[in-house]
Order: C-alpha cells, then sequence, then structure tokens
C-alpha cells in the first residue's frame, strides 16, 4: 500500500466514490481507497508489486516438486498476490492449500467488472478469482482454497488452529491508516500460525513490526529494494525462525540481514508496537494507546536516527 496524498494522474484527488479504480504504469488495474487515502497497490504496477515484494521472495521453487504448500493471504484486496502464485505453483506441480482474509468483497467485484483486470490472467487464474467471488472458495486441481470475509482479527480464529502456513503474505493498508492488523496481538497470532520452514512476507519495514515480530520468535530479513533510489532502502520484511531450513540469507537473492541502520531504528520510539489487547479496539483507540506509551518511553527519539542515517 502507499500513501496517496501526493497527486496522481491516473484518478481524480475529489471524487466522492470511496473504491477509486485506475492504471498502473505495468498496465495493471489497482484501486485506491478514499476512506484510507491510500492505493492498493504502487503506481509502478499492481502486478509488478504483488510479484516483487511477495512471489520472489516466497521462492517457492524451493519446495520439492508436487509437495503441498499452505498459503494465507492476509487482506486479499483484488487478488495479485494469490494470483501471481498459481502460474509457478502449476509449473512445479505443487498442491496449494490456501485461506485468504478480505473484510470487504467490493474491491474483487470492482475489479472483476473491469476489462483490462479480467484480460491480466490466465483463463485458470480468473476461474479461480471467479469462484472466490461468487462462492467464497475455489477447488481444482492442484488448488483448495476459502476466503473469511469479515474482520481478520476474528476471521485468523476461524482457521483451523492446526494449519501451519508455509506462506503468509500480510498487505493490510499502512500501520498508520489501520493499525488494527498491525498490532502486536495480531502479528503474534500470524507468527504463531507459521511453519517450522515458513515464510512471513509483508511489504512494511516499519520499525514496530519488525520490532514486534522478532519479539513473536522470528528472525527478521529486510527485502531488498527494487529500485536503485538511495531512499529506497528496503522493500519490506520478511520474517523466518530461527535455524529454519530452507531459508538461506546468503544465497538469497531477494532478503538480507539488517543493516546497522535498521538494527539501531528498532532501538527508536518508532519501535513501540500498535496494542490491540481485546482484539476490537479502533483505529484512534490504538493509535492514542501507543502515543501515549511512546510519550513514557525512555527509547531514543526516532528523529535522532533519521538525522544520523537519512537526513545525513
Amino acid at each position: 500500500m502507499k500513501d496517496l496524498d501526493s497527486k496522481s494522474n491516473h484518478y481524480k484527488e475529489n471524487s466522492s466514490k470511496e473504491l477509486i479504480s485506475f492504471t498502473t504504469l505495468d498496465g495493471t488495474l489497482s484501486l485506491r481507497s478514499n476512506k484510507y487515502r491510500e492505493s492498493f497497490h504502487c503506481e509502478t504496477g499492481a502486478r509488478k508489486e504483488a510479484t516483487e515484494k511477495f512471489l520472489n521472495p516466497a521462492e517457492i521453487s524451493q519446495h520439492p516438486n508436487k509437495e503441498s504448500i499452505t498459503v494465507l493471504d492476509v487482506c486479499f484486496g483484488i487478488g495479485y498476490n494469490t494470483g501471481v502464485l498459481l502460474e509457478p505453483s502449476q509449473r512445479r506441480d505443487l498442491q496449494l492449500k490456501w485461506w485468504g482474509l478480505e473484510i470487504d468483497k467490493r474491491p474483487l467485484q470492482i475489479a472483476l467488472k473491469n476489462k483490462t483486470y479480467r484480460e491480466s490472467w490466465s483463463s485458470r487464474e480468473l476461474r479461480m478469482l471467479d469462484s472466490i467471488n461468487s462462492y467464497g472458495y475455489w477447488n481444482e486441481k492442484g488448488f483448495e482454497g476459502e476466503i473469511i470475509w469479515g474482520d481478520a482479527r476474528k476471521g485468523i480464529k476461524e482457521i483451523p488452529i492446526n494449519n501451519r502456513f508455509d506462506l503468509i503474505m500480510l498487505d493490510a493498508f499502512s500501520p498508520v491508516k489501520c493499525p488494527e492488523l498491525w498490532s502486536a496481538e495480531f502479528l503474534v497470532n500470524l507468527s504463531q500460525r507459521l511453519a517450522k520452514n515458513g515464510r512471513l512476507i509483508t511489504y512494511s519495514s516499519a520499525a514496530s513490526i519488525r520490532k514486534t515480530l522478532r519479539d513473536s520468535g522470528l528472525e527478521i530479513m529486510s527485502l531488498l529494494p527494487i529500485t536503485t533510489n538511495k531512499q529506497d532502502w528496503t522493500s519490506g520484511t520478511i520474517g523466518i525462525f530461527p535455524g529454519s531450513e530452507q531459508i538461506k540469507s546468503n544465497s538469497s537473492h531477494y532478503f538480507r540481514p539488517l543493516t546497522i541502520m535498521e538494527e539501531e531504528h528498532l532501538k527508536t520510539r518508532a519501535s513501540v508496537p500498535y496494542r490491540d489487547p481485546s482484539g476490537n479496539s479502533t483505529s484512534y483507540e490504538i493509535h492514542k494507546r501507543r502515543e501515549a506509551e511512546q510519550k513514557s518511553s525512555s527509547l531514543k527519539s526516532t528523529n535522532s536516527w533519521k538525522k544520523k542515517w537519512i537526513n545525513a
């Protein structure tokens, strides 16, 4: 998700519609939420972002052919993150067992009425998306999936506890806009659902998210930037269990250990977690709770970190 306070030529800023469709630079469709003032994808490309930030670091090629892998897509949106998994999974004859969490049915409904969106998928991928939209599940050779509509904080509890995910893709709106799905409680819940050699992948590099994932027992690595812009020092975060046999950080083309700069970021007040002990808190309540904790924190100020590393 990208903040959309800046101007764009792809949609009208003064539109009264809650969800606005626009074409990204790779020719694929995305939506902008006026409620959250963020888009579902970066303007550089919806499919491109799903591929670079989720599919590539998932490295499903490391799974043996014909193996069964279990996937959780948190904030399914219009389906790109799961959609781009299908073709490479089919190529390796992997058996995909899939769960999706999504609060709003409208984004997928809007997308499926769009010609550009429909033409961007293969017939098999489109059958999956149509079935999830119409029935909430899809079952075809090599793929078995179900989506749970509603608040993901409650939806995650509907997934049998014995399910352990080889891949968790966390693609909620940003922590500032939607802290409900970045709370310590929700992230710990996700971490506990991860398989021994699984990967939790998110586009977020926020210190609060990384620190919470680390405190939940995961080893944190930084997704390599996908641009040459010096300001883009990472494109996200991947969490794994220490000693994971599947992960060899020095052999991956997609992630690396945190740098000194990133480690120091986790020692600032920016690392104070979002908290939602009841699992029912509003965005406002979560923010106020965090602000109070930050004010009383003895951690270094985030501004001092920025002066040293970002504004130097």
